[in-house]
C-alpha cells in the first residue's frame, strides 16, 4: 500500500478556509458536559500513532491552514436529534490548540476541520467525540502525528557504463547488458532547526525512490528502497535507443521532490572491440637503496575514463613472487607514475599490468631497477699449489662482513671439464666454510656469495695443478740384487735393458722420453735422455739400452711424461729411478 495514501486515508492536512460550524463556546473548549449513552466516534482508520511513536504527516505551510479528520458517527440522528463529530487538537509543545465540527449536515462519515496552524516538524495531538447539541460523547482515544512539511532534495543519478548525452565518455556497455545506476538524496530539517530529533525539529527522513523510464513516475511507480545515508541503486537492462530516467525522492510522511531528476543517455546496439593497447615504462637502470625512485608509465590509444588505474607488483630478493604496491592512477592521455623506496638491493623488478576496459585490451610491462649494495668480501685458499695425482686438496673459503645471508658455494673445474658444485652451507663463526676434493687435473676452484640484501654477490678463484701418475717398470733381467736397502735388477752384457712406462690419466699420442744415468766417481751422471715417444692407445711406451759396454757399472733410468701445448689438463712429471746393473 503506498504510505502517502496510508497516513492520508486516517488524516487529511489541507490548506482550507471553510466556514465552521458554531459550537457553543464552553462546550467546544472543554466538551463538557459529557453524556455516556452518545456513541464514540469511530475513526475511518485505526493507524493513527502513538505518544511515543507519532505518525507522520504532510502537511500545507501557508496560511490559512489546518486540518480536517475523517471520523465515523454510528447514529448521526436520534429522534429528530442530529450528532455532529467533533475534535479538539494541540501542539504538544503547549503553544497553540483548537477544536473543530463538522461543516454540513453530519452524517455516517463526517469530516471535521479543526482550524489549527500545523507547524513544520511540530507534533501534535487530537481526538474526536459525538455532540448533541448539549452533551458529547466519551473521546476517542488519542491519536498522535508529527509534519513534515519540506520535500526531499533533487536526487543526484550517477551510472559508471552510460555517460550522460552531452558529457564525455563513451558507453562501456550495449543494449541488453545489466548496469547499475545509484541514486541519493536528502531532506532538510526545518527552519532553525540544526540538531534532528529534538522538540519541534522533526524531519520524516528519506523512505524511498520512485522512478520511471522515459516518462516521470506516477501512480504505482515503482520503487527502491534507501539506506541510512540516503542512497539508493537500481540494476536493470536497457534496449537500443536514447532513454531517460526520471528519479524522485519520497519522504517517510510522502513529501515528493519538487523536481525530478532527469538523467538521459545513449544504449548502442553493440560496443566497438577494444582498441589495441600498448604499455611503455621508463626507470632508471640503477638506483640507491632506501632511496625514492620513479618509475613512469604511458598507455596508448587514449583518452581514459576517470577513476582507472593499473596495477603493480614489485618482485625482488626479499619476494621474488611479487608484491602488490599501490595502485597507479591512470590519467585521461594514459599517463601514470609509480614510486617506490626499495630498501632491498639487487634487482627490483616493477610489473605494471592494465586490466582493459570496453574500449582499451589490456597491456602488461616491466622495468628492472638494480639497487645499490655493498662490496661483499670472499677469499679462497688451497693448502698447496701443486698436487700428485690423485691427492685431495683442502679447500678454504672465507666471507667477510654481509646482513641477513652467510652461504657460500664451492665449485670446482677441472681443465677441459665441467664446472661442478662440491659444497654449499653457511660459513663456521670465523667465516670460513672447508672442503676437500680428489684432484686428477688442474683445477679451477671457485667461492660464490650468491649476495643478500644488503651486500652485492662476489666470487674469489684459485688454481691449482695437477701431475701424472708414471707407472714404471724393468723387464729383460734375470735376477735382483741389493746396494744397501736399494733394489737392483741384474742384466747379463749381452741383454738390452728396457723400462715399460704407463701414463694416468690416459694420454695417448703425447710424449714421453727417456734419462739414463751411470753411477761413478761417487756420483750419478747422465748418460742420455731420448728424444719424445708418442703414448700408444693405451697411454703407454718402452725404452731400451744396450748394455754390451756396460759390465759391472750401476745404472738407473726413468720416464718424463712432458705435456705438449694440447695438453692443459696436467703437468709435466718424472716417474720413479729405476735401478739396475749389469754381469759379464
Amino acid at each position: 500500500m503506498n504510505r502517502t495514501a496510508h497516513y492520508r486515508g486516517w488524516l487529511a492536512l489541507l490548506l482550507a478556509g471553510a466556514l465552521v460550524a458554531a459550537l457553543p463556546a464552553a462546550a467546544a473548549a472543554a466538551q463538557t458536559p459529557i453524556d455516556p449513552a452518545l456513541p464514540t466516534p469511530t475513526l475511518a482508520d485505526t493507524h493513527c500513532g502513538s505518544d511515543s511513536s507519532p505518525a507522520w504527516s504532510a502537511v500545507s505551510t501557508p496560511p490559512p491552514a489546518g486540518m480536517t479528520v475523517d471520523i465515523g458517527v454510528p447514529r448521526p440522528t436520534v429522534n429528530g436529534v442530529s450528532y455532529q463529530g467533533v475534535v479538539h487538537a494541540w501542539d504538544l509543545d503547549g503553544s497553540q490548540e483548537a477544536d473543530g465540527s463538522v461543516d454540513g449536515l453530519p452524517g455516517v462519515s463526517q469530516s471535521v476541520y479543526v482550524p489549527l496552524p500545523l507547524v513544520d516538524g511540530h507534533t501534535y495531538g487530537w481526538y474526536a467525540s459525538t455532540y448533541d447539541g448539549t452533551a458529547y460523547s466519551n473521546p476517542t482515544g488519542t491519536c498522535y502525528f508529527t509534519v513534515d512539511g519540506s520535500a526531499p532534495a533533487t536526487p543526484v543519478v550517477t551510472n559508471p557504463d552510460f555517460p550522460p548525452v552531452g558529457s564525455p565518455g563513451t558507453p562501456k556497455k550495449a543494449a541488453g547488458q545489466f548496469t547499475t545506476f545509484s541514486f541519493s538524496s536528502s531532506e532538510s530539517l526545518p527552519s532553525g532547526c540544526t540538531v534532528a530529533g529534538t522538540p519541534d525539529c522533526q524531519a520524516s527522513g528519506l523512505d524511498h525512490f520512485e522512478y520511471g523510464v522515459d516518462q516521470e513516475p506516477g501512480i504505482g511507480a515503482p520503487q527502491v528502497p534507501v539506506d541510512s545515508q540516503g542512497n539508493g541503486s537500481l540494476t536493470t537492462a536497457f534496449p537500443w535507443g536514447v532513454h531517460t530516467l526520471y528519479v524522485i525522492g519520497v519522504d517517510a510522511a510522502g513529501n515528493r521532490s519538487q523536481d525530478p531528476a532527469t538523467y538521459t543517455f545513449t544504449v548502442p546496439w553493440q560496443l566497438p572491440p577494444p582498441s589495441p593497447t600498448t604499455l611503455s615504462l621508463t626507470a632508471p637502470a640503477t638506483s640507491g637503496r632506501a632511496a625514492p625512485l620513479t618509475v613512469s608509465g604511458q598507455l596508448s590509444a587514449g583518452p581514459y575514463e576517470s577513476g582507472e588505474v593499473v596495477h603493480v607488483i614489485k618482485s625482488d630478493l626479499g619476494d621474488p613472487t611479487g608484491v602488490a604496491l599501490p595502485d597507479a592512477p591512470l590519467s585521461a592521455d594514459g599517463t601514470f607514475e609509480i614510486t617506490d623506496d626499495p630498501q632491498i638491493g639487487g634487482a627490483n623488478t616493477f610489473t605494471v599490468s592494465y586490466p582493459g576496459d570496453t574500449t582499451h585490451q589490456a597491456a602488461t610491462a616491466s622495468a628492472t631497477v638494480q639497487v645499490s649494495r655493498s662490496a661483499a668480501s670472499v677469499s679462497l685458499t688451497t693448502n698447496a699449489t701443486h698436487y700428485a695425482y690423485g691427492a685431495t686438496a683442502t679447500v678454504t673459503a672465507h666471507l667477510g662482513a654481509t646482513y641477513n645471508d652467510r652461504t657460500v658455494s664451492i665449485y670446482a673445474q677441472p681443465y677441459g671439464g665441467k664446472k661442478s658444485l662440491i659444497k654449499t652451507s653457511a660459513v663456521d663463526s670465523h667465516g670460513n666454510l672447508v672442503t676437500s676434493y680428489k684432484l686428477t687435473h688442474n683445477t679451477v676452484f671457485t667461492a660464490a656469495f650468491a649476495g643478500d640484501y644488503h651486500y652485492a654477490p662476489a666470487t674469489a678463484t684459485r688454481t691449482t695443478y695437477d701431475y701424472v701418475k708414471v707407472s714404471e717398470s724393468l723387464s729383460g733381467y734375470y735376477t735382483n740384487t741389493h746396494y744397501g736397502s736399494t733394489l737392483y735388477r741384474v742384466y747379463h752384457h749381452t741383454a738390452k735393458a728396457k723400462l715399460n712406462t704407463t701414463v694416468t690419466p690416459n694420454k695417448a699420442g703425447q710424449c714421453v722420453r727417456f734419462q739414463v744415468q751411470r753411477y761413478y766417481s761417487s756420483a750419478w751422471h747422465t748418460l742420455s735422455t731420448s728424444s719424445c715417444h708418442t703414448l700408444s692407445k693405451t697411454s703407454s711406451g718402452y725404452g731400451t739400452l744396450s748394455l754390451t759396454n756396460a759390465i759391472n757399472s750401476k745404472f738407473r733410468m726413468r720416464a718424463e711424461y712432458v705435456h705438449s701445448s694440447k695438453d692443459t689438463t696436467n703437468l709435466s712429471t718424472w716417474g720413479a729411478w729405476q735401478f739396475f746393473t749389469v754381469r759379464h
